[in-house]
């Protein structure tokens, strides 16, 4: 990801805790550090973050499209950010289930916008549902995936939020 001036919708301790989660994520996983470096925030907001990502050729599918595979790779990687905006837990939890709906596509040189909610975090059990959308030329949006993904995230503890929005 790249450096980027601070948004104007994010507390700085939040924008903080999931700049930081997103490095260590993108250094330690290969599979997100070969994919989603060039993904940028343009919203951070307890349990609401979203994203652009420019595609390039290696996001595409034997026909062109966005790869399943790399759909469900975003929708994994901005759950966590999305868990981290919303408590500012440094670590966010395990896979329990992935629900991954293809609703269309986009080709590189599209950009998408991805969108990270939290449903809901309890004490054991996190629900984030993720909505990536294509830009259209003219501003608007295609959609093009939807999921859903649940995390067990009892051994991962939130720290004391200091902002309240």
């Amino acid at each position: 990801m790249s450096p980027q001036e601070p948004l104007p919708d994010a507390a700085p301790e939040r924008l903080a805790a999931v700049q930081t989660l997103a490095a260590r994520l993108l250094q330690k996983s290969h599979i997100y550090g070969v994919y989603l470096t060039t993904m940028e925030f343009t919203s951070v907001r307890q349990g609401l973050v979203v994203a652009k990502l420019p595609l390039e050729d290696k996001h595409m599918n034997s026909r062109g499209g966005i790869h399943g595979a790399v759909s469900a790779t975003i929708i994994d990687f901005v759950t966590g950010l999305g868990i981290a905006s919303y408590d500012l837990r440094e670590a966010t939890g395990v896979s329990l289930e992935m629900n991954v709906s293809y609703l269309g596509t986009a080709h590189a040189g599209d950009t998408v916008e991805v969108e990270s909610k939290v449903e809901r975090v309890g004490g054991t059990i996190a629900v984030v549902t993720v909505t990536i959308t294509k830009i259209e030329a003219d501003g608007g949006r295609s959609p093009v995936t939807l999921g859903r993904h649940t995390k067990y995230v009892k051994q991962a503890k939130p720290k004391d939020i200091k902002d309240k929005e």
